[in-house]
């Protein structure tokens, strides 16, 4: 199975949940799965097991059509650090 997918749908959740503001523990919570598991889903490792319904809660959580994690893309993610005064 080509690996790659793998981490190209979890650079999709990433880039997702940061574009909302959401953090992993809040994303986890709504999707009702654990850091952990979410962690490994967004680095791509360990997640030839994981259903279906998983990627369907975590797109629900995401406010996202499934589609939209699973498409593959070449998305850099930058984040910027904004000082707060």
């Amino acid at each position: 199975m080509n690996e790659n997918i793998f981490k190209d749908i979890g650079l999709n959740i990433v880039f997702h949940r940061k574009l909302r503001g959401v953090n992993q523990v809040e994303c986890a919570k709504r999707a009702n799965i654990s850091v952990a598991k979410l962690s490994k889903i967004e680095r791509g490792i360990s997640v030839e097991d994981v259903p279906l319904a998983t990627y369907l809660r975590i797109a629900e959580a995401l406010q996202v059509e499934l589609y939209e994690l699973l498409k593959k893309t070449a998305v850099e993610i930058k984040v910027v650090r904004v000082k707060k005064e």
